[in-house]
């Protein structure tokens, strides 16, 4: 009976704690969304697009990855002010014919804005 009683209480406790995780989830997931929207104080100069992104990722702590191909010969436009880093992004990247994708895991990527060419 002891055996029986400790063993309900085992799953008890791991009923629990499988609970709360998912708690944890529900509660994490909107402030993980408020944090794209929250603003940022932005000072990035225009320079050359590959540098500029690598101050933006360092700025916001989000890895940028784009492709040398992509970004040479590239001016980035200034960014400053009070902005989210989506705004700051798009900001950035004006002009440039690419555009941003956010990948599942939160890595930016730098894409052509326009189709290739078949």
């Amino acid at each position: 009976m002891l055996a029986r009683m400790t063993r309900r209480v085992r799953d008890l406790s791991t009923l629990a704690a499988v609970l709360a995780f998912f708690v944890l989830i529900v509660v994490a997931l909107p402030i993980a969304g408020d944090a794209e929207e929250a603003t940022k104080s932005f000072d990035i100069k225009a320079q050359p697009l590959s540098e500029a992104l690598m101050a933006f990722g360092t700025q916001i702590g989000a890895i940028v990855m784009a492709s040398s191909e992509l970004t040479m010969g590239k001016m980035s436009k200034p960014v400053t002010g009070q902005l989210t880093p989506l705004e700051a992004l798009t900001r950035m990247l004006q002009g440039t014919g690419l555009k941003f994708e956010t990948s599942p895991n939160g890595t930016i990527l730098i894409v052509s804005a326009s189709p290739p060419d078949r």
